[in-house]
């Protein structure tokens, strides 16, 4: 009935001859939440690894891990094991999410974001199975025996199964432990919203369909018949995989090895991380028992002592592979390595294939282009389909962990942190993302050390205005230099106070509300401000209880009528006159100093999220500086309440750490604020700067993420003694051009090169990298225009084009 049906249907004939993808893929089952069985019985488990940082590391620590992999695999031992190894390399859309309350920061993100996607970012993902399987040749013959004389002794072929799966689970957790620092975990099934969702099956489905995710629960139906979501047809040269619809469409091509390298090394394939375009490595190493490997090696020993292959390098090879072999530093497998080049073009898969070809041949492979071969090395990407594997070669296992290094870009992490989302999301210099934070844990704060003109101050803005994508949205003390920072400040709706001697600051400490805690640091301002000029005396205990009282008066006076100049006649009320008297020593901070608290009323706004301070004026002033620096961070301290977040950005810092009460506010602030949600940020020119400061083992064990630009006078000392960076890193700060825009990022174990390219957004820098003369235009446009970023920002960065009467500026501001 059925063959009568299909002849008379159109494509009756060709259907019948088309056989399944059904019937190439091996899988059953689920055995469990991260076994899968197949249809010949096989287990397998999935481990998913992020990766280790190979690019910044020194190749003493390479040649480490190499061997650590080594001994992992050897642990596995006979043929009943075998490993797959796969690398998919992916595009990804640049996007973390998150929204902005501020119209420039939401202004900025959206066109760099914009510039990002223009760029091309990809990522790549790695992945190790581990598969259980019956012994093979000789030895799977007698183990069959024996498996049939032990079931008819009683045994059940379910206890069999439990035996082999109890050993793969023993295996893949010694694996998972061995490689914990490379971000190693278990796919499992797992629980999504409403279903079970199975990430083996996701990934699996990744290699079937062109490298694309694919959502997959948990099915009822055989996983060979749902793992499939295209239809794969095979050319000569390219197979094409059909989706639902025109637009999901995939292009891919196979390339094979056809001949190895005299010799493998750690990371032997590793510029294909690098390269513009898409593919999936897959990789398999089946472990071989050693007692026929030894006889086969015997064998090949006596052709070649009869040949003219004597005494060359060939015979040195077999006779060193079967040392390590006897003597158990490795273990024999085969082995075969396939790419499958993919585009969402023709054209696209075409240069993504040339540029795989280019990089295994600069590795010494010889790779070849499947055409008839195609459709079984794209079936034998599949962990399990040793049957379709075509090309395969004889191996070591330090061989093996030469080609699957496991070596990637750090990524960061994308979500779940902290403060939710990443805080930013950067290009590397392999045009991979990396998804940045501040945190480790509830740590969060860092360093920035960078010489002028690097773009230290444009990134730590930038950084800035990034985290304002966090929920509830953070507040920011900015403590600026030269106001390079005020454009920014202001552009954000921020508060920004230029310290500057005979220009009214704005700040008048006793216009603080009546509290305990505001009488006690009044208390302790004006003790500092009328201290004596011998540092070796203190103040009496009657000039303590004048100026208690001299508080006590201030608060019962309303707030608006609280002024210093009246401080004056509190103190001179309450001693005899004389030239060294409290109202003496007091009465500078109402005259030549009156500017900086002398002021009528207090303009410091708690309501606005984001402060900045240029002290650049007051920081060769110490007494000065001081008593800024004391009220600045009092009022600092009261807006760290715990739940909204706050951030405290130091930039040139090196200057306010040389400061006693700048350095003891920053030294315990780097200790606690994490407990107040916050964190410290501090930006310097040298790491010198961080190393040699009175607080440096607090900055130092305090920061987990430090960020590092070109520096050609950097000294070992204290980046490599003190900051910790390897010769690798050292290297690249002290020998990268600091026109580069790029720097090292270290986080926890991240070490990653990044790049801020904002050329494509020229405004922008223009309000990150404030200079004499764009603050001197800022000025004038906000004195023509007024505060609000809305009114003058949009003529600032040329959105708008200023008129040219006055006339017209006046309708436009009404």
């Amino acid at each position: 009935m059925e063959k009568a049906v299909r002849k008379d249907l159109r494509f009756g004939a060709e259907i019948a001859r088309e056989k399944p993808i059904s019937a190439h893929v091996p899988y059953l089952r689920h055995v469990d939440e991260e076994t899968l069985r197949t249809k010949d019985g096989m287990l397998l488990t999935i481990i998913k690894v992020d990766g280790f940082c190979h690019q910044t590391a020194d190749q003493q620590i390479i040649d480490v891990e190499a061997t650590a992999r080594n001994t992992l695999i050897r642990a596995l031992a006979d043929s009943r094991f075998a490993v797959y190894s796969h690398i998919v390399r992916r595009r990804i859309p640049p996007d973390i999410g998150g929204a902005f309350d501020i119209p420039f920061c939401r202004d900025l993100d959206e066109r760099y974001m914009a510039s990002l996607a223009d760029s091309r970012m990809y990522t790549n993902e790695l992945y190790l199975t581990i598969i259980r399987r019956g012994f093979q040749g000789r030895v799977g013959l007698a183990d069959a025996l024996m498996s049939h004389f032990r079931k008819a002794a009683g045994l059940s072929e379910e206890a069999l199964d439990r035996e082999a799966l109890q050993e793969l689970r023993q295996h893949v957790a010694n694996i998972v432990k061995g490689m914990e620092h490379y971000g190693a975990r278990i796919l499992k099934a797992a629980l999504r919203e409403y279903s079970v969702a199975s990430e083996p099956l996701e990934f699996l489905a990744m290699l079937l369909n062109g490298g694309q995710q694919v959502n997959m629960v948990l099915p009822r139906m055989p996983l060979d018949q749902y793992l499939p979501t295209r239809r794969i047809t095979f050319g000569r040269r390219m197979f094409e995989m059909r989706g639902g619809s025109d637009d999901d469409t995939r292009f891919g091509a196979m390339l094979s090895i056809r001949e190895y390298p005299p010799y493998t090394a750690s990371g032997m394939i590793d510029g294909l991380l690098k390269i513009p375009g898409e593919f999936v490595v897959s990789q398999s190493f089946a472990l071989q028992d050693r007692a026929p490997i030894l006889s086969e090696m015997d064998r090949i020993e006596r052709q070649i002592s009869v040949s003219d292959e004597r005494g060359t390098s060939l015979e040195s090879a077999i006779s060193i592979a079967k040392d390590e072999l006897v003597n158990g530093r490795s273990v024999m497998g085969y082995h075969h390595l396939t790419v499958m080049a993919l585009g969402n073009t023709i054209k696209e898969t075409e240069s993504s294939a040339q540029a795989i070809t280019k990089e295994l041949q600069n590795a010494g492979m010889v790779a070849v282009r499947e055409d008839l071969n195609a459709e079984p090395a794209f079936y034998a990407q599949l962990p399990g389909n040793f049957a379709y594997i075509a090309r395969r070669a004889l191996i070591s296992s330090r061989n093996f962990c030469g080609l699957a290094s496991y070596h990637n870009f750090a990524l960061g992490k994308p979500s779940g942190n902290h403060w939710g989302p990443a805080v930013s999301l950067l290009q590397t210099t392999s045009m991979t993302p990396y998804f940045f934070n501040f945190h480790k844990g509830e740590v969060g704060n860092f360093i920035v050390t960078g010489p002028t003109g690097s773009g230290k101050t444009v990134a730590l803005l930038f950084l800035l205005s990034q985290a304002m994508r966090a929920r509830p949205q953070p507040r920011c003390a900015f403590f600026d230099k030269d106001r390079g920072g005020e454009i920014f400040i202001r552009a954000c709706c921020g508060q920004y106070e230029v310290l500057q001697p005979g220009t009214p600051s704005g700040f008048n400490p006793l216009q603080l509300e009546d509290s305990p805690d505001n009488r006690a640091f009044v208390y302790d301002l004006l003790s500092y401000l009328v201290r004596p000029k011998n540092e070796a005396e203190k103040l009496s205990a009657e000039q303590e209880k004048i100026l208690a009282r001299a508080v006590d008066h201030i608060f019962n006076v309303p707030i608006r009528e609280r002024l210093f100049s009246d401080v004056i006649h509190l103190l001179r009320g309450g001693e005899a006159a004389g030239r060294d008297d409290l109202a003496s020593r007091f009465e500078a901070w109402c005259d030549t100093r009156g500017w900086l608290f002398n002021n009528p009323v207090d303009l410091w706004d708690s309501d606005r999220g984001v402060f900045g301070f240029d002290l650049t004026a007051v920081l060769d002033d110490p007494e000065i500086r001081t008593a800024a620096l004391g009220y600045i961070f009092f009022r600092i301290g009261q807006m760290l309440d715990g739940e909204r977040p706050m951030m405290l950005f130091v930039d040139e810092g090196w200057k306010l750490l040389g400061d006693d009460k700048a350095g003891a506010f920053i030294n315990d602030q780097l200790k606690t604020i994490r407990k107040k949600n916050g964190i410290v940020g501090i930006g310097t020119q040298s790491a010198r700067d961080i190393t040699t400061s009175r607080i440096a083992h607090t900055l130092l064990e305090q920061s987990p993420t430090n960020i590092f630009f070109p520096n050609p006078k950097a000294d070992r000392e204290s980046y490599v003694t003190s900051f910790g960076l390897s010769e690798v890193e050292f290297e690249w700060v002290k020998s990268t051009s600091s026109t580069s825009r790029q720097f090292l990022v270290k986080h926890d174990h991240d070490s990653v090169i990044a790049r801020l390219d904002l050329s494509a957004l020229p405004e922008f820098i223009k309000v990150l990298s404030g200079r004499a003369e764009t603050v001197a235009e800022c000025e004038r446009l906000r004195h023509r225009y007024g505060d609000a970023p809305e009114n003058w920002l949009p003529y600032f960065c040329g959105w708008r084009q200023e008129p040219s009467n006055p006339s017209g500026i006046q309708e436009e501001a009404q």
